[in-house]
């Protein structure tokens, strides 16, 4: 144990002070001397330890982790999740800042990250799930979703006093919270808004997101009851301000990945900083992950001057539409091994034309700044997202598209070949479909993915246009 969180950047001094602790969390989730060591080999394998920076994002997700599992046993008085929320990262930062008795927690960014990209001990938390209502197969329900009742099931953290999610992304995650409240008496809320956009409402949607501002202000006021305290605008702006640091840091890191060749950093770790950047944080404890991201990113900067990437100059180029797979780091490793390299995936593309942040002027209301997610590419009707994806795949210049669709999701999985028919018709690039499930490594078929990407090379590669 102690060599892994040295090999994960703790300090002697926090060993000693954190080693209880996080042994206590490990056992928890069943983690054995033997995670321990095959931890430590995906962590090197599949992670640049090395590169400044990396180790101590590891270090955070552990900590957070660890954070929530105790935090009723370390005496928090008011405990709230947030599941599939966007925007609840910045409220519940503004929590953080006013009170130390409250604790607030996004479902499940280091938990995925912890438990599964390092342990590799998700699917015991899935099968939990699928022994009450969740099915498994090929006509499955979605892996976060099932991680979510997992985790209930198996009692392994505590129930909060609120449970939170939105009908922002997901149409299942309000059903699913409305079924955990009826079998475990679960406090939970859910905010939403319209989801009957018309392409002519493109860029703006100003309908839409006025729409979430207020069932946010709504659920501010839910919040309160809660809490006991007032959420004033005042706070909620604070928290926009102290969490600008950490979008600038991630806006950088990916003009890096946008324009480097060759790609100074694998998909894994922009996937670990994404993850770290998400966490809801205190006024006062936002300055750990960027002082991280900073370290990061300056180390990019020196991978370019010195031509050092993540594959070799010249490697194929290709956007990934959904995420990365956020608990299996597997898949996004052997396209770097192929030598493909993986430059973007669909988590930040805004409206208009695939820029990574919201254009034109910023909203005053600090409840609509809260509901900008809505204009990315995710949260968008078809005929929209496919106009900021083939946008971005211009901006990033990249060969071909992976299209690797969430067959547990029924919003992303139907628009996968429309999707597909509307990048070749307007790029003539290669687009891969792929079916795929972001929150189960079981889906993962190590020979059959090779064997697909490997041709998809071939493919990339005698497409490109002469110079």
């Amino acid at each position: 144990m102690i060599e892994l969180l040295k090999l994960c950047g703790f300090t002697d001094s926090e060993i000693e002070a954190q080693l209880p602790r996080v042994a206590a969390v490990f056992s928890r989730f069943g983690v054995t001397a033997e995670d321990i060591e095959r931890g430590k080999q995906r962590l090197n394998k599949y992670y640049d330890l090395e590169m400044p920076g990396v180790r101590q994002a590891v270090r955070l997700c552990i900590k957070d982790l660890t954070n929530m599992v105790l935090a009723r046993e370390e005496g928090k008085q008011k405990v709230i999740y947030g599941f599939m929320a966007p925007g609840f990262e910045i409220l519940g930062s503004a929590l953080l800042s006013k009170s130390s008795a409250v604790h607030v927690a996004s479902l499940f960014p280091s938990l995925h990250f912890v438990i599964g990209c390092v342990f590799d001990k998700i699917v015991p938390i899935l099968e939990a799930a699928e022994r009450k209502w969740l099915k498994s197969g090929k006509i499955a329900h979605c892996g976060n979703v099932k991680t979510l009742v997992g985790l209930f099931a198996l009692d392994l953290i505590p129930r909060p006093d609120l449970l939170v999610t939105s009908g922002f992304l997901c149409d299942t995650a309000p059903k699913a919270i409305d079924l955990i409240q009826e079998l475990y008496g679960i406090p939970t809320y859910y905010y939403d808004s319209c989801h009957d956009r018309e392409f002519r409402e493109y860029p703006d949607d100003i309908r839409v997101t006025g729409l979430a501002a207020k069932s946010l202000r709504r659920f501010a006021l839910k919040v309160q009851e809660v809490v006991g305290f007032e959420i004033t605008d005042d706070m909620l702006q604070e928290a926009i301000d102290a969490r600008g640091g950490l979008s600038t840091a991630m806006k950088n890191i990916h003009n890096l990945m946008d324009s480097g060749d060759p790609l100074p950093l694998s998909a894994n770790h922009d996937l670990l900083c994404h993850t770290m950047s998400t966490l809801p944080r205190g006024k006062s404890d936002t300055g750990e992950p960027l002082a991280i991201l900073n370290t990061i990113y300056e180390a990019m900067q020196d991978r370019v001057r010195k031509g050092i990437g993540a594959v070799e100059k010249g490697a194929p180029r290709v956007l990934a539409l959904n995420p990365h797979h956020m608990n299996d780091p597997r898949m996004e490793h052997l396209l770097g091994e192929l030598g493909i390299a993986l430059v973007s995936s669909e988590t930040g593309f805004f409206a208009p034309h695939g820029e990574r942040d919201p254009a034109g002027e910023k909203p005053a209301d600090p409840y609509e700044k809260l509901a900008q997610s809505l204009r990315t590419s995710l949260a968008q009707g078809l005929s929209a997202r496919a106009a900021i994806i083939i946008e971005a795949c211009r901006r990033l210049n990249v060969d071909g598209v992976l299209d690797k669709y969430h067959v547990g999701c029924r919003m992303g999985a139907a628009d996968a070949m429309l999707l597909k028919d509307a990048i070749t018709q307007q790029l003539g690039i290669p687009v891969l479909l792929m079916e795929w499930e972001g929150f189960d490594p079981r889906a993962y078929n190590e020979e059959q993915c090779r064997r697909r990407l490997e041709l998809f090379k071939d493919v990339l590669i005698s497409s490109r246009q002469p110079e």
